[in-house]
């Protein structure tokens, strides 16, 4: 997979922002409805079921009927599609580590601890907290300050 005007081009295919979006969403719920798709990435649903479309016609997921109703169905992805999430991932990764790399040590833990600062303010709101949860790609891990924001929310109830 290669990089050209912006886009991820795949085997036969481009992959836009919106469409990784889609697919990425898929990669961390797992096999999801286009309503699901809809409200995660706040669209509606004609527009996520258009990228899912896309998606289906690119060879990126599949969709499924639900056997007790055929109305639903289930969004997964293809191996082609998990390997395009996992290369942008990848190298998303890479990008930021090349950048951060470049900061001496002090300014690394002063970085850290202001972004930190700044979205613990931010996610002070629920709606927030969820949106950011959502929307921000990053797989649950223990040192995300929305998870360690979360945590914190749940046991002071």
């Amino acid at each position: 997979m290669s990089k050209s005007a912006g886009k991820l081009t795949c085997p036969d295919s481009d992959v836009t922002p919106a469409l990784m979006e889609c697919l990425q969403y898929v990669y961390l719920h797992g096999a999801s409805s286009v309503r699901d798709i809809a409200g995660g990435l706040e669209i509606t649903l004609s527009a996520a079921s258009q990228l899912v479309n896309r998606l289906v016609r690119k060879g990126l997921v599949t969709r499924s009927e639900n056997e007790q109703d055929r109305r639903l169905t289930s969004i997964d992805l293809t191996e082609p599609g998990r390997d395009a999430v996992r290369q942008m991932r990848r190298r998303k990764s890479e990008w930021f580590d090349a950048i951060i790399e470049e900061m001496p040590q002090s300014q690394r833990r002063a970085f850290r601890e202001g972004l930190e600062s700044f979205l613990k303010i931010a996610l002070s709101d629920q709606d927030n907290v969820d949106r950011a949860c959502v929307r921000c790609g990053m797989e649950h891990v223990a040192f995300c300050v929305v998870n360690k924001v979360k945590n914190m929310r749940v046991a002071a109830r």
